[in-house]
């Protein structure tokens, strides 16, 4: 990937932190691979539970103050990870 700018290559450690807190909020994306000169440094690895349906909480609004908003339901899922 080009980048505008040059800078300096992030901490892989800190990168791959940065990767797998994001991955936890892409519904469709589920593995994601980092490389540095042809060698692999990380594979993250997610893997969804079944969806659970949760009751919308008593005193929620559910829809905001414009109605531009709304709340039709809740999910839950469990996420696993697998880190190389």
């Amino acid at each position: 990937m080009t980048l505008r700018e040059a800078a300096p290559m992030p901490v892989a450690f800190d990168f791959t932190r940065f990767l797998a807190s994001s991955i936890t909020f892409m519904a469709h994306l589920s593995e994601v691979s980092v490389y540095f000169d042809d060698k692999r440094l990380a594979k993250l690895t997610k893997a969804s539970g079944v969806p659970k349906e949760l009751s919308i909480p008593r005193g929620l609004q559910s829809s905001s103050a414009s109605g531009i908003m709304n709340v039709k339901g809740i999910k839950s899922t469990c996420m696993f990870y697998v880190c190389f």
